[in-house]
Order: C-alpha cells, then structure tokens, then sequence
C-alpha cells in the first residue's frame, strides 16, 4: 500500500515541533491497545503489518506517529475494533482517540535528534550503470539493447531508484559479467575510448607495470567513486600480472582489470561505511566523497565528475558554502536534466504516455509526430524550472510553454513552423498554460474515443495534491445507461452522477468529479472544443468544501489557493527521489522545513533541490550499532 502522503499529514499539524508530547504510552494507550487491538494485532497474527505488541517503551511508540494518524482514523470511523469483537465503552474510546490524535501529531524536528532514515545498500539503475560506464570508460552501451540487462519497474508515481526494488539476483549477476566483457571489447575497438584509458604510456621513464598500475588506481577511484584501498589495487594488479604472464600485452593486462572492476560490489552499488554515533545522535555525517555521490546521482544519475572530487578531496563538501557552491554549478549543467527527466518520466507519469488509450480509429491526428512533442512540451517544462530558476507554480500555470509546428497546431496556437521544439508566449485565447492543459496529461487521462473526468481528476489529486484516493470498490461496476424505455439517451455526465451515486462511490466520485469535469473543454487528445455532439459542455463543480470550480480557468484558480499543498507534494517528490527510498514520518521535518524556505524564496526551484541537499537525511545516515 501506498505509504500516507506526508502532505496530508502537515495539513493536520502545525509547524515544526509545535504540537506537545502525548501522555505516556505504557500507562495510557497501551492498556487499552492490548484489551481491544492485539488480538488482531500482535507478533503472531500482524493484520496489515502492524504488531501493536512490539513498542516497549514511550520512545518506541512515539516514533510511529504515521500509523498513529491511520490508527486514529478507522478508530473515528467505527472500524477499530471491527463489528464482531469487543468493544471500548465510550469513556475508554474517547481516551484512546486523545492518545492517538496526540501521538500523530507530536514530532520531534530537533536536528541533534533526528533520525535521518535507514542506511541503504543502494544498487545503480541500469540507466544509472550505463552512463557510469560512459564516464569511466568513454563508450555508451544500452542497457537492454546491447547489453541484454532486464527492463526495471516502479509503480505508479514512484521513482525507479528506490533501494527497496533494486536487487540483485543470480541471473542479473550473470547479466552483468556479459555486460563487462562486452564493455571490454568495446573500448579496445574504440580508439577513442582506447587512447582515454591508457593516459600513461609505458616508456623508458616508465615501466610498464608502474604505467598500469597508475592507469588501475584512476580507474578504481572512479569506479568506487572514492580513493582505493591499496588492498584494492594490488588486486586489480594481480589480473594485469597474470595477463601479462600469459604472453599478453599492456594493453591486455590493462584489458583484463575492467571487467573485475565493472563487476565490483564497490561499482555495482552505492557503498557507504558504516560508522558508530558520536555521542547520542541517532545520525552520522556522510563523509565528502559518499556526499559527492549522492549529490552526483541525484543531480547527474552518474558518478563525480573531476570538479566534484576535488572539492571532496579538499573537504570542501562537508563546508556549507562549499556544498552550495557545488549544487548551483551542477544544476546549471546540461546534466542536471536527468533530474528533471525523472521528475516528468516517474512523477508526471510521463513513462505510461505510451500506453495512452485514445486511437487514430477516433482521432487520427494521434500518432507519432504529435505524440513525441506532447511528451517533449512536459519534460521541457519541468527543465526550464531549472534553467530559468522559475517558481514550480508554473506547472499549475504559466503564460508560456513549448511546442513545435504540430503542436501548436493541435493546440490552435498560430505563428509556428518547423519541427524545433520552442518556448512559446501564450495568450487568454489559446486556453493553455500550466501542466493540466499540456497534451500529453490530457491524453494520457482520457480513454480509447472519450474523456475521463474520473482520471482526470485522480491525477489532480494524486499528482498535484498528492492526496490519492483509495482504489474503487470491487463491485464499483461500469458506467451504463441501463433503462430501456428512457426515450432521451443520457448524457456521459448523468451516467457517471447515477454512478456516483451508488454509497460505495459517493465520497470520493464528490472529491474527483468536479475536477475532472472543470478540464472536459479539452477532448481526449487535448484539444480544445465547447460541446460535444452538439450538447454544450458542463464544465462546472462544486468541491467538498464548498469551493466552485468552472473550467480550466477556474481549476487553475483553485489550484493556486492550493499552492503550498502542490509545493510540499513536490518537496516530498524531490526528497524521495533523492533518498532513493520511500519518506517516513520523521521526514516531515525535512519537508516543512525546505517548504518554507521555498515559500521565502517565492517557490525557486533551485531552493527546493539546495535545500533537500542541506537536508538531514541527504547528509546524514543512520548510525551504525556499536
């Protein structure tokens, strides 16, 4: 299950460590956890994971605030106990929901205290080792075209470098001992590659072992991100020696160390040493070269490049000032749009456009020459976050955006020609501006000859609010106008209002309707349009809170009274990108804390990224036990 959106968890609390501490766990929750919980709850049953048994202290029980707040709420919602079991008089129900509000709320963001989150083992993406590879050795492999390595998944809205998916298996080792021959054979045809390997030529001045093995120790420091260990060197040493024993030349001795060192525990992941807390921080400080990764791959989704580990090897990284200085020169690198690539491939779900439903049977401009700079206008959006230092609440709107001559003709936007993609002025008339009126999202939201203000207004929620709702009922069913005697056939919005309103429906089709329906201007494949079939459009709604919404202007409106749940949902993002791994509830602090400096800084993008990167968990791990 999805982990709770730590949005919804700031909009319940106050700022950072304002709440205070709830009364004591052993003598007030847990009594009442162990008569009416732990039967369901406990080492041996565990329903939905949760072992209500295993907190042996306050400290324990404090710690897990997020599953206080989803405990707090099925007990509101009469789910806790279920029907059936027994049940807490009214007095005891009261007692353990002031307890479960208390604990949800109460957070700690003291940094001397905080846990920066697990220490991870963390494997490289394929597309991570690919271009790790380019960088150590100046030749670019495929990794399933040419070098048959599996295609790897992540779920929806989730991040393909998230430790937690990233195993390695006995076949994928396999696959990797190929993959470094293959590698191998192709720098030695490549007299590029070749002659960027072999920086120090043997020669009178020279021997050819004390060439090697200054070829070897740069090849190590590289691929292990951080100087070798002599140890290290004189094993890869052992592979030239034998090679050379065998009649081979330099060049193979230098041949026979790469595949030992693509294969390497130290290339293959991201190591970092364990070391013991000084004092009684549960966090330790990364050192400069283990920060120079995570900043790298972070930004870059490579290893440090030379400028990054000198400034490691000064200690420069661990300095504040250093660290910024750092971050602003790699965000203005060209190399920084695999970050924001990322962002609309995982985030934005640009990686499930191609499986966008609408046909060319229904609409047949649908095809590729529109479709690549649908996806082309989001990812370029996001990047020019970056390369312009503008606010993120352009994605909600913006007067510009980008398009080519197809594009802007879909879009009915004049004046455009040729096939480059461009930064275009948009205008009131043109309906566009902001994420929800790019293609490529209304696509990917509508079904194979309709629109679907359902999706549609999932991916507001989901996407931009970060407030997902829960998946449909099992017996949800599907829309149908099942009355035979109905002379007047309904219209799609009446089908999905009788649907609706079925009460296993209601509650949420009242939060997603209206946003959808406030985007039905745009057609399936996001043209503009005021009826369909000659029946004007209904494009307006009235949310949960009362708020009207009427159209995409209207949306827009909303959205921006909204922008600081937008904002923090792209905090969490970010973060979560950035850790590899999912946020928890001690992650909170960090989000609250790079929310308001974004809110300082007028919301720049530069702030969110140097700000996540300042962060506890980015320059902290978890302490090792002593």
């Amino acid at each position: 299950m999805r982990y709770l959106s730590l949005v919804a968890l700031v909009l319940l609390t106050g700022p950072a460590g304002a709440a205070d501490p709830p009364p004591p766990y052993t003598t007030t929750a847990r009594p009442l956890l162990a008569a009416y919980c732990t039967r369901c709850h406990d080492a041996k049953k565990q329903e939905g994971g949760v072992d209500l048994a295993s907190f042996a202290d306050d400290a324990a029980a404090i710690s897990r605030r997020t599953l206080w707040k989803r405990a707090r709420a099925r007990v509101a919602a009469g789910e806790m106990p279920p029907d059936g079991a027994k049940q807490p008089t009214a007095a005891e129900k009261d007692a353990l929901a002031k307890w479960l509000a208390a604990a949800g709320e109460y957070l700690d963001c003291d940094p001397a205290r905080r846990d920066p989150g697990p220490s991870l083992l963390r494997r490289l993406t394929h597309a991570e080792y690919a271009t790790s590879v380019q960088d150590l050795l100046h030749v670019y492999l495929d990794p399933r075209n040419d070098l048959g390595l599996p295609a790897e998944e992540a779920g929806d809205g989730h991040f393909g470098n998230q430790a937690a998916g990233l195993r390695l298996s006995p076949t994928l080792m396999e696959k990797y001992f190929a993959a470094a021959d293959k590698i191998a054979d192709t720098v030695f045809v490549n007299d590029g590659a070749r002659n960027r390997l072999l920086t120090p030529k043997p020669g009178p001045q020279l021997p050819d072992r004390d060439a090697a093995k200054q070829i070897v120790t740069n090849l190590a420091r590289r691929a292990h991100r951080r100087p070798p260990a002599a140890a290290d060197v004189d094993q890869l040493l052992g592979f030239y020696d034998k090679a050379r024993a065998g009649g081979g030349s330099f060049e193979d001795g230098i041949r026979a160390t790469i595949k030992p060192v693509l294969v390497s525990p130290r290339f293959l992941f991201r190591v970092e040493d364990d070391r013991p807390a000084v004092g009684a921080s549960p966090g330790v400080p990364v050192d400069d070269y283990e920060l120079a990764a995570r900043l790298s791959y972070f930004l870059w989704g490579t290893m440090p490049d030379e400028d990054l580990f000198r400034a490691a090897g000064k200690n420069q990284l661990t300095d504040p000032a250093g660290l910024e200085k750092e971050v602003g020169r790699m965000l203005r690198h060209d190399r920084a749009r695999s970050l924001t690539d990322a962002l609309a491939d995982h985030w934005l779900m640009m990686k499930k456009f191609p499986f966008a439903r609408p046909t060319t049977e229904f609409f047949p401009t649908f095809h590729d020459e529109l479709k690549r700079p649908m996806v082309q206008e989001v990812r370029m959006a996001v990047d020019h976050l970056r390369t312009a230092d503008r606010p993120v609440l352009d994605l909600l709107d913006a007067d510009y955006t980008f398009a080519n001559e197809a594009l802007a003709r879909h879009y009915g936007i004049p004046g455009v020609t040729g096939n480059q993609m461009r930064k275009i002025d948009l205008k009131p008339e043109y309906h566009r501006g902001g994420l929800l009126g790019m293609g490529a999202v209304l696509a990917m939201t509508s079904h194979t000859f309709r629109t679907s203000p359902t999706q549609r207004g999932k991916y507001v929620l989901d996407v931009i609010l970060g407030t997902p709702p829960p998946p449909p009922p099992a017996n949800a069913g599907q829309l149908k106008d099942d009355d035979p005697k109905r002379k007047q056939p309904l219209t799609f919005r009446d089908q999905l209002a009788r649907h609706a309103a079925q009460p296993a429906c209601a509650g949420c089709h009242r939060k997603i309707d209206p946003l959808g329906f406030a985007l039905d201007n745009f057609n399936a494949i996001g043209e503009w349009r005021v009826s369909t079939k000659d029946v004007p459009l209904e494009v307006s709604g009235v949310l949960p809170t009362g708020e009207t919404v009427n159209g995409y202007a209207g949306l827009k409106t909303v959205l921006l009274s909204r922008k600081d749940e937008f904002a923090k949902t792209m905090v969490e993002k970010v973060l979560e990108y950035a850790l590899g791994r999912e946020l928890d509830g001690q992650d909170e602090c960090t989000v609250r804390e790079v929310h308001a400096a974004m809110q300082k800084s007028g919301y720049k993008f530069s702030t969110l990224v140097t700000e996540i990167v300042k962060s506890v968990p980015f320059r902290q791990r978890r302490a090792a036990p002593f």
